[in-house]
């Protein structure tokens, strides 16, 4: 089944790779622009290594974030891209199935381009650091800095993050997928039908009817979302601060974030994600 994976891995960077670079690379460069003119406060004082790996997670998850948001909002608009400009005729005469089409399209936006921009924020952050430091505090004080102690904290961390962009993918999976299939088969009204329409039944049926499990499955559901990256966020703070070991907690947390996974809640949501996918399938099937 995965035989053409990669090469519509290819197709997805190739067709949106400016927007992706646009989302990585700005918001890092704008901050490096305006640190000369603008003001940083609450900077830790006589902790160099805490204040360096501070200001690298915050630029990676920032432009994590952005990138995620990205996907999140040309996901749905992306179930029509195909037939719009036929490229599906091309895709189609490939052996490969709908299937391996659409994964390869919610693991390039909603995996790798998340995972990428965390890659590249990180690494704009040991320029705004230098910067940060030199032009906050002093040029001196950057050789206070124990580089080797930062930089063997980083892959725990960055390999945490990767796990939890999956799992941030596999939650937000249900979502993402009911508003591709409906902008699939309702084309431009079916993302503002399935929003507008499920926020008033949720609505009349909570005030009205007094039937409180939408609300509450939404609330859990909001809350998995939130733990997929950190589970235990103080264990990171104790990781950061050398109280802790970095891999120990990244392990688990890792194992915490995946145990979220077993549980009735967790099939319930999976079941509307394979529905839908199912329904995207059974549209470009008979577009073909």
């Amino acid at each position: 089944m995965f035989k053409h994976f990669p090469t519509l891995l290819l197709r997805e960077w190739m067709q949106h790779k400016r927007g992706w670079l646009i989302a990585a690379l700005l918001p890092g460069l704008l901050f490096m622009a305006m640190l000369p003119i603008g003001d940083v406060q609450g900077m830790p004082q006589g902790q160099p290594e805490l204040l360096t790996l501070a200001t690298l997670m915050l630029a990676g998850i920032v432009t994590w974030g952005i990138c995620l948001m990205v996907a999140v909002f040309q996901l749905p608009g992306l179930a029509r891209r195909d037939v719009q400009d036929r490229s599906i005729e091309f895709w189609l005469s490939l052996p490969g199935g709908h299937g391996e089409s659409l994964l390869a399209t919610l693991v390039a936006h909603g995996w790798l381009a998340p995972l990428a921009g965390l890659a590249v924020g990180t690494l704009l952050g040991f320029p705004i650091v230098v910067l940060l430091v030199g032009l906050k505090v002093s040029w001196g004080a950057l050789g206070d800095v124990a580089w080797g102690q930062v930089l063997a904290v980083l892959p725990p961390l960055w390999l945490r993050a990767a796990l939890g962009t999956l799992l941030t993918l596999v939650w937000l999976a249900p979502m993402v997928l009911v508003l591709m299939a409906a902008s699939a088969w309702l084309k431009r009204i079916g993302v503002p039908l399935v929003l507008g329409g499920g926020g008033v039944a949720i609505l009349i049926m909570h005030k009205i009817y007094g039937i409180e499990w939408p609300v509450a499955q939404l609330t859990a559901w909001t809350a998995q979302l939130n733990k997929a990256v950190v589970t235990e966020p103080n264990g990171l703070s104790g990781a950061m601060g050398g109280y802790a070991s970095p891999w120990v907690w990244a392990g688990q947390d890792a194992l915490a974030g995946l145990s979220s996974l077993v549980s009735v809640q967790a099939l319930g949501w999976a079941a509307i994600a394979g529905v839908a996918f199912w329904l995207l399938m059974l549209k470009r099937s008979r577009i073909a």
